[in-house]
């Protein structure tokens, strides 16, 4: 068995891990409870009490006490930058689970004893108990009846654990109801994200009933579990994606599904790919219909979507410069994504100019171009509502870069050229620490907000500007928001202009920054992978705008993951900060 390379700092609550990585910490703590001959553990006060005891109830589940056996905990997903929150996971039959991804095998027949770590490569009968110990949220259902009836948006909310209402909403959903058998018979997926789990994710490919099928992953965050994973599991190909400077992020949340009749699906998604970011965080997803191959011989040109999401997506993929993804790569181009009705909208690092061809081909200066092309007219004093988990360093003012830059970028629409513009107000949604501390995790729900007191400090200017979170109509006001969305609204009219909904927080390294040489063409800089899409409504729903709050002529509200309107900070509250975790 080898040892968790996280040591004592292991925040693992997946079962799947410690069959399969051994702490020292815990197996000395865990036998001392034994020699007592209960339950009770002597946890030494350096450790988190919850915590400990937590994973010390998986290991009872793994190894019964009577035999002694070794431990082993999950896959580390998170960092010092992003701490997880404290979750009420609950005890596993994690024989089973650890059993199940350990062989390979999907849904298997003999249950057997625990007692031999052997008996781990054996399958054991799926049962509804079994699921329902290792996911804390499971949704009855067909999931492709939901996605029919999310139509037109496909937009999501991720379910969250501790707000039973949220179980039952049309529009919320979990990871396994996304790999649900109703969507397709799956043959193989691509899975591009930061902080990937391994032995979470395959526990849901495991109910999933696709644990043998090929799995690509790319991901951004330092995982030492994911390292020749494809020895111990070789169906499963996982890559770090190297970025070119020390501070970029390969920050994407997507993932490629495909199907045993060809077909595809693509899901864009703000959520990092282990527990605590599914359990009580919002995250938003949207989910593409059912793409169908191309019949043969069709024109290359043939399948694209009136927004160009097709070739858009190829040629993001295509800057991984990976020949793991070639096949994905040609997938896509032979198949039918006319149905898609939203644009992707991309990052990928390096320096970019407009071009004669796509104009900002990345970043906001690429959101800027299709608004500029195909956004209604908006009055210069509707506000640019900007929201994510995270801010970055945005300068002395707001004119450093969010006027210079994004709001500049954002303000645009398809006005006659020449009408003098003004730029719109701005507005961020960010936690305030009283948000946090009422969140179903208490302060812990702060984890998925690493934004340090060193840099708010070099921006107070931004306070005037910053909004509470609140998400009472869809449930979610004690849910942290760990999801990224910019917008312009009217609350007067009762209409959006547009949405996006992506992984980009509010940061240069996520939208770029021009160079302000006048001497050359404008070079938009960016570190990060990013994506995400934008809804707009001519392509959407056929209308200059969308409904907002209520539907409209047969036309459902789009689902604002928020309430409107927006509560401004009072003059007592501060944004959260990373740093409140560690006093």
């Amino acid at each position: 068995m080898q040892v968790c390379p996280y040591g004592e700092k292991c925040y693992r609550k997946n079962p799947i891990h410690f069959s399969e990585y051994s702490h020292a910490h815990l197996d000395a703590i865990y036998a001392k409870g034994s020699e007592a001959g209960n339950n009770g553990y002597d946890i030494p006060p350096k450790y988190s009490t919850e915590l400990i005891n937590i994973q010390l109830k998986l290991l009872e589940k793994v190894f019964p006490k009577e035999t002694q056996k070794q431990s082993a905990g999950p896959a580390p997903t998170t960092s010092s930058k992003q701490p997880t929150t404290s979750v009420k996971q609950p005890t596993t039959s994690a024989s089973t689970t650890s059993r199940a991804c350990s062989s390979g095998n999907s849904k298997g027949s003999s249950s057997s004893s625990t007692n031999d770590t052997s008996n781990l490569a054996k399958k054991q009968k799926l049962t509804e108990r079994n699921i329902r110990d290792y996911i804390p949220v499971v949704v009855e259902g067909r999931m492709a009846d939901k996605l029919a009836a999310a139509a037109p948006y496909n937009m999501f909310l991720t379910a969250i654990t501790d707000s039973k209402p949220t179980h039952k909403e049309p529009l919320s959903v979990t990871l396994q109801e996304i790999l649900d058998e109703s969507m397709g018979e799956i043959e193989s997926t691509v899975q591009i994200n930061f902080m990937v789990d391994i032995g979470w994710l395959l526990g849901h490919y495991y109910f999933a009933g696709i644990l043998d099928k090929p799995l690509l992953v790319l991901y951004g965050d330092e995982s030492p579990e994911l390292l020749g994973i494809g020895k111990f599991k070789p169906q499963v190909t996982a890559i770090k994606v190297n970025m070119p400077t020390p501070f970029a992020t390969s920050h994407t949340k997507m993932m490629l599904l495909g199907y045993a009749d060809g077909s595809m699906r693509v899901v864009i998604s703000t959520a990092n790919l282990y527990e605590d970011d599914w359990h009580n965080r919002t995250q938003g997803l949207w989910i593409s219909p059912r793409l169908d191959p191309l019949p043969e011989g069709a024109d290359t040109a043939a399948g694209e979507s009136p927004t160009g999401f097709k070739q858009d997506l190829m040629l993001y993929l295509v800057e991984y410069k990976l020949t793991q993804l070639q096949p994905w790569i040609a997938r896509i181009r032979k198949s039918d994504f006319s149905a898609i009705n939203v644009f992707f909208i991309g990052s990928v690092p390096g320096g970019h100019r407009e071009s004669t061809t796509r104009g900002h081909p990345w970043g906001h200066a690429r959101l800027g171009s299709l608004l500029a092309k195909h956004a209604a007219p908006v009055d210069d004093r509707i506000p640019v509502i900007c929201q994510s988990s995270s801010i970055g360093s945005l300068g002395a003012n707001v004119q450093t870069w969010i006027q210079q830059d994004v709001l500049n970028s954002l303000r645009k629409d398809s006005s006659p050229l020449g009408r003098l513009r003004q730029l719109p107000p701005f507005k961020m949604i960010y936690p305030s620490f009283g948000n946090v501390a009422s969140s179903h995790d208490g302060m812990l729900g702060g984890g998925c907000l690493p934004y340090s007191k060193n840099t708010n400090d070099k921006q107070p200017w931004l306070k005037s500007y910053l909004q509470q979170w609140k998400s009472s109509d869809r449930y979610r006001s004690q849910a942290m928001p760990h999801i990224k969305s910019y917008t312009r609204f009217n609350l007067e009219e009762q209409c959006a202009y547009w949405f996006v909904l992506t992984s980009a927080n509010l940061s240069k390294a996520a939208w770029g920054s021009f160079n302000k040489n006048s001497n050359i063409q404008p070079i938009l800089r960016i570190a990060n992978y990013e994506a995400g899409v934008l809804f707009l409504p001519r392509f959407v729903t056929g209308e200059d705008t969308f409904p907002l709050v209520n539907a409209r002529d047969g036309i459902p509200a789009f689902p604002l993951p928020y309430d409107v309107p927006l509560t401004p900070y009072g003059p007592d509250d501060t944004p959260f900060l990373m740093d409140y975790l560690h006093t």
